[in-house]
Formats: structure tokens, C-alpha cells, sequence
């Protein structure tokens, strides 16, 4: 077996991604049990997004597999960091802007179980108001966790 600075390449791209992926996960981890911790609402809010542009970002990069190799440039470093760079910019930006509101079921979770709702801005009452009408015409639909 011949080992090339493909293969490298590769295999250390492959253990950064990982590493990447480890330290995501443990800084969100750490995000939310410090917003937890301190009711601070606004860091819940940071926390959930960071949750869902994680969550869009994987899901960018599975959907970036599907394709198939060719086209107008060659598959080289370069083009993959960059299309790890914009996924990654790609996914923050979607998540802060509205999202696919995974990030609001995740903060209004979260507000249900640490009993952080005596320090509940006026709107994320009224959005929990809405979230607890709406579970009512859809009891066959349990949505919590």
C-alpha cells in the first residue's frame, strides 16, 4: 500500500473535523449549562441558536456528500475548507435570522425545565401562551421532551 499526501490529508482533515466536532459540542454544553445555571435568558437564547446553527451546519455538510465529483473546479484543501467556512457562516447566519425554529422549541424547553419563567420577557410569555394553546388543539401531538 503506497501512502501519498492525499491519504494524509485526509486522515488529518478527517481528525480535525472531529475535533472540531468535540469541541462544538462541549462549548455549547457549556453555554447552556451556564445559562441554566444563572436563568440568564438571553444566554438560553444564544445557547439555542448555537444549538440549531450546529444542527444546520451538520446537516449542510451530509447534504454537500450527496454530490457528485466534477464540475467547473477540481475537488482540492483549498475548496473544501472553504466550503466547510461557508457552511459553517451559511448555518450561524440562518439560525440567528429566524432559522427553521428549532432553536425557539429548544429555548421554550429549556424556560419549562429550569423554571425560568419569573424572568420571562412580555413576548416569550406570550409566545409560551401560544405554545400552550396550541398544544391543547393538538393533544394527539406531544411535542415536548
Amino acid at each position: 500500500m503506497k501512502i501519498d499526501s492525499s491519504m494524509i490529508n485526509n486522515v488529518y482533515s478527517s481528525a480535525l473535523s472531529q475535533e472540531k466536532e468535540v469541541n462544538d459540542t462541549n462549548a455549547f454544553k457549556d453555554t447552556l449549562e451556564k445559562a441554566a445555571n444563572s436563568k440568564d435568558l438571553e444566554k438560553l437564547k444564544e445557547a439555542s441558536q448555537e444549538f440549531e446553527a450546529y444542527f444546520l451546519n451538520t446537516l449542510f455538510k451530509e447534504m454537500r456528500k450527496t454530490i457528485q465529483e466534477g464540475g467547473l473546479t477540481e475537488k482540492s484543501q483549498a475548496r473544501t475548507t472553504f466550503e466547510e467556512m461557508l457552511d459553517e457562516e451559511m448555518s450561524k447566519t440562518i439560525s440567528k435570522s429566524g432559522g427553521v425554529g428549532l432553536s425557539d422549541m429548544i429555548y421554550n424547553n429549556m424556560i419549562r425545565a429550569y423554571g425560568a419563567t419569573s424572568s420571562v420577557p412580555q413576548e416569550t410569555e406570550q409566545d409560551s401562551n401560544q405554545v400552550n394553546e396550541s398544544e391543547k388543539d393538538n393533544s394527539s401531538l406531544n411535542l415536548k421532551g
